[in-house]
């Protein structure tokens, strides 16, 4: 028996070492790569980019036609997004951004605060959730992950209509497709009317002349851009982001974003704000024991609570922020539990959500 059990011993030995061997040799993440695993999957688009891509002049003059649409504290991302190894960004469905980067040195930029060695972090709004996976393990993202793994500039939009876009500056190519259920011929008229008046503008017409489009499918459109280019591109862009803004003005203002939710006893509410309650610390609990807020860190400060579940009683979606009770800043979840418990009355929860804010006034019966 003994030289059996010797055998075995061995042989385990043997596999250690290689699998130590093979560990070793393993080679580091590429700047790409670290920067897609830290782009949580709790997004309905991304994008990601080579700083090298982005540094082309004909990118770099899109980037700042559409940066100039942003809030003045990002503005610095353009830069650093340029000189970055890499760089990705994700939204999710409240509208919160958040930006990843790869890069060589410290950036002279407010609005990034270091995540981890050589690894950056920017975000507007309640940024990423803590327990959301990485963007490449989320099966929704499957036919684009070829493209935001290798594509010089890749991004993806997933919702009722899907839109996966790829694009190298040199040789100038860039396409998008856009998939749509049950067909896409509205999109494609709708195409068509853009194109016709870009080409129509002196200054957008030989960009205009740049683009081609296809139908692969009853439910597909493909747009694609290619090269030499002697057109503006920067130009093109700041008369479409135009264009969208004249329609934005003529479109219906958005529905109010904080509805009454279904009856719960004891609970009633109206104006989408305003609930009665039987008790505020019984019937405000739930935002802490169901909800799991998590503390959102922006640039070195915690800028309300997130909610990691939807606490459906009061109206709270998973991903809305508690940034205040009683009026007052909550910053860790034994501060809001310890309000809650003292909680008489009356009291209010002021909540983020997206780009919307609202303050819920609760009161006791």
């Amino acid at each position: 028996m003994f030289p059996v059990r010797a055998a075995r011993t061995s042989i385990a030995t043997w596999v250690g070492l290689a699998a130590a061997a093979a560990a070793c040799h393993r080679p580091a993440p590429t700047a790409r790569e670290r920067v897609l695993a830290g782009l949580s999957a709790d997004a309905i688009g991304v994008a990601v980019a080579d700083g090298r891509a982005l540094s082309d002049p004909r990118v770099r003059g899109v980037l700042d036609a559409a940066s100039a649409r942003w809030p003045a504290s990002l503005g610095c991302l353009v830069d650093a997004a340029v000189a970055s190894d890499a760089i990705g960004l994700t939204i999710n469905r409240a509208g919160d951004i958040t930006v990843v980067a790869a890069l060589p040195r410290p950036p002279r930029c407010p609005a990034l605060s270091q995540r981890a060695p050589g690894l950056w972090i920017a975000t507007l709004g309640a940024g990423p959730s803590t327990r959301a996976a990485a963007v490449l393990d989320d099966p929704r993202f499957a036919r684009a992950r070829p493209y935001l793994e290798t594509s010089p500039i890749a991004g993806v939009a997933l919702g009722d209509i899907h839109v996966l876009a790829a694009a190298e500056p040199d040789p100038l190519d860039a396409w998008v497709a856009i998939d749509v259920p049950g067909g896409a011929d509205a999109i494609a008229r709708v195409v068509a009317e853009q194109l016709d008046k870009l080409q129509r503008e002196p200054s957008t017409a030989p960009v205009a002349a740049r683009l081609h489009t296809s139908r692969p499918g009853p439910t597909q459109l493909v747009v694609r851009l290619t090269g030499p280019l002697d057109g503006d591109l920067a130009a093109a862009v700041r008369t479409v982001l135009a264009q969208v803004d004249v329609a934005a003005d003529h479109a219906p203002p958005a529905q109010a974003a904080f509805t009454c939710p279904a009856p719960a006893t004891g609970i009633t509410c109206t104006g989408g704000t305003r609930y009665r309650v039987a008790s505020l610390p019984a019937d405000l609990s739930p935002i802490v024991t169901t909800g799991h807020p998590t503390p959102i860190v922006a640039n070195g400060s915690v800028t309300g609570l997130r909610l990691d579940a939807a606490v459906r009683e009061l109206g709270l979606e998973a991903g809305d922020v508690i940034v205040a009770m009683a009026g007052r800043l909550v910053t860790s979840r034994m501060m809001l539990t310890d309000r809650i418990a003292h909680a008489r009355g009356e009291t209010t929860v002021t909540i983020r959500r997206g780009a919307t804010e609202a303050v819920l006034q609760f009161a006791e019966r």
